[in-house]
Formats: structure tokens, sequence, C-alpha cells
């Protein structure tokens, strides 16, 4: 065998154990796709001639890996990443110049470079419909949680509101009939105490939805206006910047004022109590055509993952003990799903949060 097919033989063979490593690298659930792609890019090097000066770079979308800096003076070879024909990154490999030109190139290291991009794409495709798949059945369970936790809390409410209606009367009764100041006092108590007891069941049957609209057309720009009013003291006083950005069109909505007035005032409490200090807060509503949109954001301390998946559960707070009953967010979520609505949640620990509300014009039987 001639020596110039030696070497041909060896570069087909370091090409194809690229191919078969690279193939099991991919294969390793035991590994994050940063890892994995990581690896990829350190071996992709081994296979081509001049291995030990060559580098190699994967963009994926905005994230390049490498396997070392490219050399300020270069030759390359590139092939784009596609995902059903769109690019979504590249794979490139370089030599150094002027000690190669591009003639160094092998035309199998071409087409082995066109089979790395091809395989790339599979993988990347696979991990994304992977991801989406985890996402969707995370969807289904928080909403299955979500839907047996306001039955439960509607039984609760039904089952609460009797015996709170009998505390009331009878404390009444007895401030009615009694004259002892120390009995009245008591009798005061008891009844302030079954009141505050029935605003909790209240906001539980907000959460189960269980509670009767008054549905009215009103602009939404002027309810979030004067709800934002009502709120003004305490962003004065915690310093809190207020920015406003309303649809230049005016929107009209179908609704319950007091209750799409709750909603806002507790999306705009909670971002006040996450912002701290000369934070900033900033409400935008937008006309979607059938839709109507309200995005409230803050800029504070943001919530990991495994708290945005617990935020709409009644009675989980994040709040100081004393500080708050965990039952805001639920409520919002309530109220927003009887207008037929729905409510996205977006956090970055350090970055803030943002909820998008979106709310049909009219709500239809």
């Amino acid at each position: 065998m001639e020596h110039n097919e030696r070497e041909l033989l060896h570069e087909r063979l370091k090409e194809l154990s690229c191919l078969y490593d690279i193939a099991k690298i991919t294969l390793n659930s035991s590994k994050i796709f940063d890892e994995i792609i990581g690896e990829i890019v350190q071996r992709i090097p081994e296979a081509w001639q001049f291995e030990a000066d060559a580098v190699c770079h994967i963009q994926i979308r905005t994230v390049w890996y490498k396997s070392a800096e490219a050399p300020e003076e270069n030759v390359s070879q590139e092939q784009l990443i596609r995902i059903e024909e769109q690019r979504i990154g590249r794979l490139r490999v370089f030599y150094p110049a002027p000690k190669y030109t591009e003639a160094d190139f092998l035309e199998e290291e071409y087409r082995l470079l066109e089979k790395l991009a091809l395989d790339l794409s599979l993988f990347i495709e696979r991990q994304e419909i992977k991801s989406r798949e985890l996402r969707y059945q995370e969807s289904l369970r928080h909403h299955d949680r979500l839907k047996v936790l306001g039955e439960i809390t509607a039984g609760i409410a039904h089952e609460l509101n009797t015996p709170l209606g009998s505390i009331l009367g009878f404390s009444q009764l007895i401030m009615d009939d009694s004259k002892d100041l120390a009995t009245l006092a008591d009798a005061e108590k008891i009844m302030h105490a079954a009141i505050h007891a029935r605003e909790v069941v209240k906001k539980l049957m907000y959460f189960s939805c269980e509670l009767p609209q008054r549905l009215e057309c009103i602009s939404f720009n002027e309810l979030i206006q004067d709800t934002i009013v009502l709120i003004k003291p305490q962003l004065e006083s915690r310093q809190i910047q207020l920015e406003t950005h309303f649809s230049e069109s005016p929107v009209s909505l179908q609704l319950d004022t007091v209750q799409i007035t709750q909603v806002i005032f507790n999306l705009i409490t909670n971002a006040l109590y996450a912002s701290g200090e000369n934070g900033k807060i900033l409400i935008e509503t937008c006309d979607k055509g059938e839709n109507a949109e309200l995005i409230v954001q803050d800029f504070g301390r943001g919530m990991p993952e495994e708290t945005v998946a617990q935020i709409f559960e009644p009675f989980f707070t994040t709040k100081e003990v004393g500080e708050g009953m965990g039952l805001g967010l639920s409520v919002v979520h309530g109220i927003v799903k009887s207008h037929k609505g729905s409510i996205f949640v977006k956090s970055k620990m350090g970055k803030g949060t943002m909820f998008r509300i979106v709310l049909p014009k009219k709500q239809v039987s």
C-alpha cells in the first residue's frame, strides 16, 4: 500500500471514529445540553488532518462553544446548522494562517463537516422537542393541580360560610343584649375575627371561580389608572418609580370591575414588595384585536423556577410570617380564569418578574 493511501485510510478512520464518538456523546442522557456540546466541540478537531493546530467553534442560536480561541490570522471552513430550513447556528473549523491555507483542508473534511452539522441539527431538534414535551407535561400537571385545588377550596369555602354566619349572628345578638363592657369587648373581637375569616373565604371563592360576576363594558386603561391612584401612596413612600405605557387606542372590555381591580391591585402590590425601595415597576397595556393584554413587570429580586411553579397555589407565599396569607396570586389566577383569560409569568433571579395577562374583550357564554 502506498504512503498516500495509508494516510487517506488513517484520515478516514479518524473521521469515522469522530462520528462514532459524537454519537455516543449525544446519547449520554446523564449530561445537560451545554456539557454535551462542550464535549463535541473538543472532540471535532481530532478528526482533522492537522489536529494539533485545528480549532473548532460551534454557534447555537446566540451561544458559542469553543475548543480554543480562533487564531488571529486564520483560514476556516464552515457549515450552517439548520432546523426545518431555518438557520440556528454554525459549525467552524480553523487553521492558523499563514502556516496553512484553504488548500490544506481535505475534500473529505468538507463532507465530514457537512455530516457533523446535520447530526448536530438532528440532536438539537430532538432536545428542543423533548424540552417542549417536558414543559407541556409540567403545564398539564400544574393545570390539574390547580383544578383539584379549586375544587377543594370551593368545598372548604362553602363549609366555612355557614358556621361563620352563625358566629357573626350570635356575636351580634350578644352585643345587642349585653350591657357588660367586658362581654361587649369580647363579642366585638369575635365579630372582627369572623369578618376577617369571611374575607379569607371570599378570596378562596375567587380562586375557585365560585363568586358570581357583574359584567360591564369599561375602559381597560382607565380602570388601571384608577387602581394606580389607590396604591400611589405606597409607591411614593417606598420611592418606587412607576412607568406606564398604555395602548394608544382606547381598549374597552366586558368584565367585573371589582374583580379585575383586585387583579391589578394584587399584581402591583406584589411588584412593590419584590422591588424594594428606589425600585421600578412597568405597567403596559396592548390592544391585541379580540383580546387585551396587561403587563406588570418589576426589576427586583426575581424568583427561581421552583417558586414560579407554585405561586398560583393557595396559601403559598414567599413573604415572612404575618406579611401575607399566600392568597393574592391564587385569587388573581381564579379571577383571570373566570374571565376566560390567561396569565403568564416570567422570572429570573436578580432581574425581576413579569406577569402578562390576556383577557378577551367580550365574554362569550
